[in-house]
């Protein structure tokens, strides 16, 4: 019987040892599984972190032209308007402005949007891309640019817009003549905007919206300057993002 529990004891160990080594054995491959997944789920994060870092960052590049081209009509639009309301007129100053009557009116009548390009920003939103992204700055910057100071430029125009759909029909109404010269080729560009400038100066109503209008031009470029400055600082986090991978 001693020899018998011998053996008995023997097998028992072996099998312990050899049941250790099998759970061993898988416990590692889990962990070793797990470990070359999660490897892989990180280098997948990092790939796309870097796509989205760079799509961002391209699409700044469309969005500073977009600014210039905005920041150059907002400066003449303010000019040609203030060049209406100066005391001492001087049809001179609308040169290298404009030569266009149809150009003037738009500033009386027309607003101009601002709806810079974001596709890219959108795409990475609605694909859930901004979840890679790393940096709380890049983050903050990305929401002030395209949130906060977005808003600010929007609601510069919402101004100018309601301002200008109360104008309009006051001027249908109250100046007729001034819309019928812009059409008529007999009438040049100096006598249209000596008209213009006349009509002003003689009617307080006209004079006061054009004052206010040129406030609120005022206030979008200002918004413009505040947009594009944002815009530098997205840049830089972004290029130093990039830099870092």
């Amino acid at each position: 019987m001693g020899f018998c529990s011998i053996l008995t004891d023997m097998k028992l160990k072996d099998l312990a040892i050899k049941y250790s080594l099998e759970f061993f054995v898988i416990v590692l491959g889990i962990s070793v599984s797990f470990w070359l997944n999660q490897i892989s789920v990180e280098q997948t994060q990092e790939q796309e972190r870097i796509k989205v870092l760079q799509s961002l960052h391209a699409e700044l590049d469309e969005i500073d032209k977009y600014c210039k081209e905005r920041k150059d009509n907002y400066r003449d639009d303010i000019n040609i308007l203030n060049a209406l309301l100066d005391e001492r007129f001087d049809p001179d100053r609308f040169d290298g402005l404009t030569t266009s009557k149809a150009r003037v009116e738009f500033i009386l009548t027309h607003y101009r949007v601002f709806e810079p390009p974001m596709s890219q920003y959108q795409n990475v939103i609605h694909a859930g891309g901004l979840k890679y992204l790393k940096s709380d700055e890049v983050n903050d910057k990305l929401g002030q640019l395209h949130n906060t100071f977005l808003r600010y430029m929007r609601t510069s125009v919402n101004y100018e817009r309601e301002l200008k759909q109360t104008f309009t029909p006051f001027l249908t109404t109250e100046h007729p003549r001034l819309l019928i010269a812009r059409g008529q080729n007999a009438i040049g560009f100096d006598a249209y905007v000596n008209m213009l400038h006349k009509a002003i100066s003689e009617d307080q109503r006209f004079e006061a919206s054009m004052l206010l209008l040129s406030g609120y031009l005022e206030n979008k470029l200002y918004f413009l300057k505040l947009y594009e400055g944002i815009l530098l600082e997205l840049d830089a986090v972004l290029l130093a993002e990039l830099e870092g991978v």
